[in-house]
């Protein structure tokens, strides 16, 4: 298999709005700018596909960069988000970190770690596939990355997705030999 070099971005900054669906929140007015920071740096990553999460604050996130590489987005619905809960919970932070320590539970009608992380390994084992050899920036959100992220380092939890900036990117190889996590990397802007 030819190496494929994936830049994975979680998402610029959101505004939450627990009236509306998840999947529609947009950006917030920052978040609107760092997807501009992004755009502007975007070059240099020398991608040739745009991928995302169907989820708008991921389309968005991705447009500017759309626009400065002329590259089309094209979404794939197993880059969305980990579906944790059904609108506002106390306690939030509590809950998620006992949802870190054990990968199989999950709220009622929502998903485990084990199901997210199993549905995006397997949506980005096919695109480095598909793409094989090429680079591609995957935009998606911060627990499925970082379960995707726990695949190739099981020591990878909760803290490494508390610590996750908007935007944020991640280089991984997809290879002969499977993942490979370049850690050293960091985003070329502060």
């Amino acid at each position: 298999m030819t190496p494929t070099l994936l830049y994975l971005v979680r998402h610029a900054e959101s505004a939450p709005d627990f009236a509306t669906p998840e999947s529609m929140w947009p950006l917030s007015p920052h978040g609107a700018t760092q997807a501009e920071t992004l755009a502007a740096h975007a070059p240099a990553l020398g991608a040739t596909r745009l991928l995302s999460s169907p989820y708008r604050r991921a389309v968005d996130t991705l447009e500017p960069t759309s626009r400065a590489l002329q590259l089309p987005i094209r979404t794939e619905f197993d880059l969305r988000e980990r579906h944790l809960r059904d609108g506002y919970v106390e306690n939030w932070d509590a809950l998620l970190q006992g949802l870190w320590r054990d990968f199989d539970s999950h709220m009622p009608n929502c998903e485990s770690g084990t199901q997210c992380r199993r549905r995006v390994v397997h949506c980005l084992d096919e695109l480095a596939q598909e793409f094989a050899g090429e680079t591609l920036i995957v935009c998606s959100h911060g627990n499925a990355i970082a379960l995707f992220l726990s695949h190739i380092d099981p020591s990878v939890g909760y803290e490494l997705w508390k610590r996750m900036r908007t935007v944020e990117l991640f280089r991984v190889r997809r290879g002969a030999d499977g993942w490979a996590w370049d850690r050293d990397y960091s985003r070329p802007w502060t």
